[in-house]
């Protein structure tokens, strides 16, 4: 592949990965202003952010309110969900963006076998 055509890949998926954050939060920001807190959206945006979100929860969000002392159910906060669904968001674009330069240096490994 020519260092154009990759440049311009890597512009394209960057452009892309921005929207998809962008989209998320976007969506979670309005939901927030409007006041939902428990409708079908949030499940849509759960579903499109999923491993991700899992992982900001597990390994964020629950240890902080650990440490705390916090179990964050007794405020509820028109933006709360904004933390899961856009770090899970961004989280997915890093983990995309890893397993894409796992596999360019697995296929340049086995080409020079």
């Amino acid at each position: 592949m020519s260092t154009q055509r990759t440049v311009y890949a890597d512009r394209k998926a960057t452009v892309l990965a921005c929207v998809y954050v962008g989209l998320i939060a976007t969506v979670t920001a309005a939901r927030g202003t409007a006041g939902l807190h428990s409708d079908p959206t949030q499940a849509v945006l759960f579903f499109l952010s999923f491993p991700g979100s899992l992982l900001v929860t597990t390994f964020l969000v629950l240890p902080l309110g650990a440490l705390s002392g916090s179990s964050g159910a007794e405020t509820v906060h028109p933006y709360g969900s904004m933390l899961y669904l856009v770090g899970g968001a961004a989280l997915n674009v890093l983990i995309a963006g890893a397993a894409v330069k796992v596999l360019r240096c697995a296929r340049t490994a086995c080409r020079f076998k």
